[in-house]
């Protein structure tokens, strides 16, 4: 008697960025590595089509596999691509990007002229460099639509739905770049606004040794607005 592959589930922060997304869409997953995200939705009905896409052959290979393992080839087709480079813009009306540091995750979606539209929403999910990934996302007039933190193997993650919309951008100086879309109404939430305080009374203390007295103070008042945030309750 044979049976066929074993099912699987995402990990809490894959299954996050899987979350993002919205239900039917055309889906470009860059950087796919294994081709989960776009397999999983695929055996779950949650995506139209996708392009699973990955500038390395070896990463190819086995999403290629995967989705040979899973029958999902009617669905998801494997692409070698340097970010979306070999990705038209009606292949895709979401565009995940995850796993890769916040100023990769930038120019990826700089180059991709075609992403602002109204149309089009971005899943990114930085695992560095968060802040400079949500700098450039307000001056390219990209609006974060939603953001949610997960932990996940005792790391805590964040991932950003966002879409241009240059009227919607609300990124003043402050808090903006480190707690992003976050409020601190979620257990994970609060964690996340935490490591960004105790991150930023490192570089204050850094520059107050320096005699950069002012900088210093600027991130220690940002720090305090952050810890702040974590006096929310988790809503229900």
């Amino acid at each position: 008697m044979t049976t066929g592959p074993r099912p699987f589930s995402l990990g809490a922060r894959l299954a996050l960025c899987a979350s993002l997304v919205r239900k039917g869409a055309a889906l470009a997953d860059v950087g796919t590595d294994h081709a989960y995200l776009p397999v999983f939705l695929a055996l779950h009905g949650g995506i139209r089509c996708a392009v699973a896409s990955d500038v390395r052959p070896g990463p190819l290979r086995a999403a290629e596999r995967n989705v040979a393992r899973y029958g999902v080839g009617d669905i998801v087709s494997v692409r070698l691509s340097d970010g979306l480079d070999a990705v038209s813009p009606d292949e895709a009306d979401d565009v995940a990007v995850a796993g890769m540091g916040g100023e990769l995750i930038a120019k990826i979606v700089g180059r991709a002229g075609w992403l602002k539209s109204p149309d089009k929403r971005l899943i990114l999910q930085p695992m560095t460099s968060a802040a400079e990934l949500r700098v450039f996302l307000a001056r390219e007039g990209f609006a974060i639509l939603r953001e949610k933190a997960v932990s996940e193997d005792g790391h805590v993650y964040t991932a950003i739905l966002s879409a241009y919309a240059p009227k919607q951008v609300c990124a003043g100086a402050g808090t903006y770049p480190y707690a992003g879309g976050l409020d601190g109404s979620t257990e994970d939430e609060r964690r996340y606004l935490l490591r960004q305080a105790v991150s930023l009374r490192k570089k204050a203390r850094g520059l107050a040794w320096t005699g950069k007295s002012a900088e210093a103070d600027s991130f220690e008042k940002i720090a305090e607005e952050l810890e702040a945030m974590n006096g929310k309750e988790e809503s229900h």
